[in-house]
This record gives structure tokens, C-alpha cells and sequence, in this order.
């Protein structure tokens, strides 16, 4: 920049130079100034002769090409100034966006990175316990921040009832809420029922009656209320509510993008556990199916070995069903049969697996429970079964014929160590055996291989 000024300097002497050399060497532009003075001096209020007033002039000449070049130079500085100030704004920008760039590409590769994560550990488990499971630590990573942890729960469409039921949390359990299982038409489900998609809400808001009052104060931080359905062919099957950070919830709508792909994700994997949820269920009565019964029925007896346990098998045959399908049709059988399939689960307990066997017949496995004497830890397998006989007995109780139906239980105890050496075909044939001794005896009742009592050491 000092270069330029300098040879800039240079330039305007040299024309003064030249303009000067002109001037004084044209006689024409000479007499014209001397015409000029001519004229002017009679103006004058002082006497001058022609040699002063041309030095006046030079002066005045001078000071009018200074005051030009000023104003040049400093025309030329601003324009600089300028410039230099718009090019150092530019690069600022340039760098700004580059940084900014790197930014938003970082955030995707981690947010991509996530997104694989996330795939990855779903699709590591097909039961449906452990990928709802999944979702629910999934879905608790992505909305909690340093602030707060975000309380996740998970809630599954009842087919039976068509209501939402609380599956499972993260940080809270049902007790958090005012119950387990809400219809379609309360709030926020209906709502986002309506909407079909996700959905911020107040945690204050009145028309929200889902979580209990005293439950408010565990919340913390996480005050915002976020409710995201899963949605599988165009049906919502469940919905994350989710209380976070109020910091997740402003920023949400920028990144909505990621986050309904991460919804997407989830909706997968539900879609997933209820997939594989139906090939191991018996589609009409909604118990397990015999193949996927079998498989549990050896690896309970494997662990039943491991841990020295005893195990009770049920066979369940429902008495004069035949006449149900020939009388009233098939409609009406199958309506009996998953009847009798729901009294069989209400009676059972949660670690018990209860299977259709074929037809009109079902099997129970009561894992870790034996006759009833032998252990305060062994569960009556006896007591059990004759609950399930009671149950259907009363259901149908006061019923014309042929819906006047009761069912008939062969019992079989696998102890250990006594029984170590019976294997599933054997333990199998034992309940069937007592099924079939039920049946002839009279039907409506409960048998059983009755152990033989060891000898009294005398």
C-alpha cells in the first residue's frame, strides 16, 4: 500500500512538471493570460504587475491541484479502508461458515453414528421384553441431556381391550402414574392419536390427568412432556412419553429430521417384537404356540437341572368340545377356545408358560414349582390346577348344553433330585397319562402321578 501512495506522489509531480513546462512555453496560453490580467487588474484593489500575478496564480493553481490530489489520496485510503475491511469481513464469513460446516457435519456423523448404534443394539435381541427394552434406553439417550436424565416410559396398544398399557420405563414405573392401561380417548394419546405424529405438551397442563401429583417433584429438571407414537403400517401400536429437559424440547422442531428418523428406528423395532411376538403365538387363543412351547419346555428343564429345581407340567383338555363345533359352528368353538386360553393365563403366574397343544387341548409349564410339599419355595402345581378347573367351571356354570363346558388336568411333577433322569417325552407322557385317567374317571377333575413317599427309616 505505502508503494503505491509513493509512486502515486511520483505520477502528479511529474504532471505539474509537465503542465508547468506547457504553460510557459505556449505564447498562446501566455497572451491569454496576459488578456486575463488585462482584465482582472482593473478589479484589483491593489496595484500588481504581470510577473506577480502569474506566481498568484501558480500559487492558486498549486493549492487547487494539492487540494485535488488530497482529496484523491484520501478518496483512494477510504476506498481501501473499505476494502480492506469488506475483504476481512468476507474471510470472517468464509471462516464462520467453514467452521460452521464442520460443525453441522460433525453433529450428522454422530447423529448417523447414533442411528447405527441404535440399529445395531435392537436387532441384537428378538425377544420382545429386551427390544422394548431397547427402546425405551434408546429413546432415554437421545432426549436426556447434562441438565437431565429424561423419564422415559413405553406404553403398548392392548389388542383385547384396544387401550394403551405401561410396558416398561426408564427412571419411573407404573406407580408414576395414575394407571396402567388408558383408552384411546384420553389425554395426550388422543391427541397424538389425532395428529399421528409427535407432539409437545405442558407438563402442567390440566387435561393431562396421566401422572400423579406427588410423582411431579421426582421429575426435576425434566419438565417438558414430549409424546411420540410408534407407528407400523400406518397404526399407532404404542407411544414413548417421555418428560425432559426443557432445553430438548426448544431445539426440537430444528432437528426434527434426526429425530424422526430415530422414531422411525423405534417403530422398527417395535414392529419387530410384535412380529416376533405372533410367530410364537397361537393366533386364535393368544397363548404360545406348540413348536415355540416345546423349545422353552427343554431349555426350563436344562435350567431346572442347572439350578436343582422341580418343574410341573399341565395338560388341560377341554371336556365335550367336540359337541360345541357340530352344534353351534366353529365360530362358537373358537370363541370358547379363546375364552378358556384367557381363564388359563389369569390363573397362571408370569414366569409360567401356557401353550396350545393342539385342538381343544392345552399345556402349562410351572417352572420352579413342584406338588406343594416339598418347599415353602415350591409353588402348589396341585392348587394351581385345580384353580384353572374351578375357573372354567364357573364360567360356564348355569349354561344349556353344549356350553355347559368344563376341562379336565393331567398332572405330572418333575422333582429334582428324585425325577433327574426324566426327560421332556417322558414328563410329556406322564401328563397325558393323567389327562387320559381325568378323562375316563369322570371328567371335571384333576390327576395327578401321586409320588411315592420314601420309606420311614426305622
Amino acid at each position: 500500500m505505502s508503494f503505491l501512495r509513493g509512486l502515486l506522489w511520483f505520477l502528479l509531480a511529474m504532471l505539474l512538471i509537465v503542465v508547468a513546462t506547457y504553460v510557459t512555453g505556449n505564447y498562446e496560453v501566455t497572451d491569454r493570460f496576459t488578456g486575463v490580467f488585462l482584465t482582472v487588474q482593473q478589479w484589483l484593489p491593489v496595484t500588481l504587475n504581470f510577473e506577480q500575478f502569474l506566481v498568484i496564480l501558480t500559487v492558486v493553481s498549486l493549492l487547487l491541484v494539492g487540494l485535488f490530489v488530497s482529496g484523491c489520496v484520501a478518496a483512494l485510503v477510504f476506498m481501501g479502508g473499505r476494502l480492506s475491511l469488506a475483504h476481512q469481513k468476507v474471510f470472517a464469513q468464509a471462516g464462520a461458515s467453514k467452521k460452521e460446516v464442520g460443525h453441522i457435519k460433525e453433529q450428522h456423523q454422530r447423529q448417523y453414528e447414533q442411528l447405527l448404534s441404535f440399529g445395531q443394539t435392537l436387532t441384537k435381541r428378538l425377544d420382545k421384553r429386551m427390544l422394548i427394552q431397547g427402546i425405551v434406553e434408546a429413546a432415554s439417550r437421545v432426549v436426556s441431556v447434562s441438565q437431565a436424565n429424561a423419564v422415559v416410559s413405553c406404553w403398548l396398544l392392548n389388542f383385547e381391550t384396544d387401550t394403551f398399557r405401561f410396558e416398561m420405563g426408564r427412571y419411573c414405573d407404573e406407580t408414576f402414574f395414575t394407571k396402567k392401561e388408558c383408552l384411546p380417548t384420553e389425554q395426550p394419546f388422543a391427541r397424538v392419536l389425532t395428529a399421528q405424529k409427535s407432539l409437545i405438551f405442558s407438563v402442567r397442563d390440566e387435561s393431562i390427568t396421566l401422572l400423579k401429583p406427588d410423582q411431579m417433584a421426582k421429575l426435576g429438571a425434566a419438565t417438558g412432556l414430549l409424546v411420540v407414537p410408534l407407528i407400523v403400517e400406518s397404526s399407532v401400536l404404542g407411544m414413548l412419553i417421555m418428560f425432559c429437559h426443557p432445553d430438548v424440547l426448544k431445539g426440537y422442531e430444528e432437528q426434527l429430521p434426526f429425530y424422526n428418523a430415530i422414531w422411525a428406528e423405534l417403530s422398527l423395532a417395535l414392529a419387530i417384537a410384535i412380529q416376533g411376538e405372533v410367530a410364537i403365538l397361537d393366533r386364535l387363543t393368544g397363548v404360545h404356540n406348540r413348536e415355540y412351547f416345546m423349545k422353552r419346555f427343554m431349555q426350563e428343564l436344562e435350567r431346572a437341572n442347572r439350578f436343582q429345581q422341580p418343574l410341573s407340567l399341565l395338560m388341560i383338555d377341554i371336556d365335550d368340545f367336540k359337541a360345541v363345533n357340530d352344534t353351534l359352528g366353529h365360530p362358537q368353538g373358537d370363541a370358547v377356545l379363546k375364552i378358556i386360553a384367557k381363564l388359563i393365563r389369569q390363573e397362571v403366574r408370569a414366569i409360567d408358560l401356557v401353550g396350545r397343544y393342539g385342538g381343544e387341548e392345552f399345556i402349562a409349564m410351572l417352572p420352579e414349582t413342584g406338588y406343594g410339599e416339598e418347599s415353602a419355595s415350591a409353588v402348589g402345581s396341585m392348587a394351581l390346577a385345580e384353580r384353572i378347573r374351578k375357573a372354567v367351571d364357573e364360567e360356564f356354570k348355569g349354561m344349556q348344553k353344549p356350553l355347559n363346558l368344563t376341562v379336565s388336568v393331567g398332572l405330572a411333577v418333575r422333582r429334582f433330585p428324585e425325577d433327574r433322569q426324566v426327560d421332556h417325552r417322558e414328563l410329556l407322557r406322564l401328563a397325558d397319562e393323567q389327562l387320559y385317567r381325568a378323562k375316563t374317571s369322570g371328567k371335571n377333575k384333576v390327576c395327578a402321578v401321586v409320588p411315592e413317599k420314601p420309606e420311614a427309616v426305622s
